[in-house]
């Protein structure tokens, strides 16, 4: 069965129009750079409901501790992101490889485009605070007797008469 040519005809008018909005959204979302100081940085570049949120985590040359952040903005609403989405992104990631920390708090990121005065503020890529380090859950507190923690209730009495003989 051939479908008929005016379905035909609107896809391809709508690959057409969407071409360009598809070539920003195929465009490379995670790499690796190097800074001057040569950290190690992995990015990843998420996008959702207008707002981008690029990802980095670092780690020094000698194999330190890694430090992860995030830097968030919306550049859709620089007027010359829409046409140049790929330029932007390239001229966020250069900057970020000049920087000796990547993820120090520092001034906000723009592309020369949407930089201050051409683009609102929102526009920007601004670090976001550091949520600190992860607290474990708390658990049950552990107890002195091994019986208690390590047995069940109901052999408890037997549990501690072995513990109290192997313990001497």
């Amino acid at each position: 069965m051939r479908p008929p040519l005016a379905l035909l005809a609107l896809a391809a008018l709508g690959a057409a129009v969407g071409g360009a909005e598809r070539d920003a959204a195929e465009e490379a979302r995670a790499g690796r750079f190097s800074t001057p100081e040569r950290h190690r940085c992995r990015w990843e570049l998420r996008s959702a409901a207008g707002a981008s949120e690029l990802r980095l985590s670092c780690r020094a040359a000698g194999g330190g501790a890694a430090r992860s952040c995030a830097y968030r903005g919306e550049p859709r609403r620089c007027p010359a992101f829409g046409a140049r989405s790929r330029h932007y992104w390239r001229q966020i990631l250069s900057r970020l490889r000049r920087r000796r920390h990547p993820c120090a708090p520092g001034a906000p990121l723009s592309a020369r485009p949407c930089g201050p005065g051409r683009a609102p503020p929102e526009a920007q890529l601004r670090l976001l605070p550091d949520p600190g380090p992860a607290t474990p859950a708390p658990g049950p507190e552990p107890s002195e007797d091994p019986a208690q923690t390590y047995c069940a209730e109901r052999w408890h009495s037997l549990c501690s008469f072995f513990v109290g003989f192997w313990e001497g």
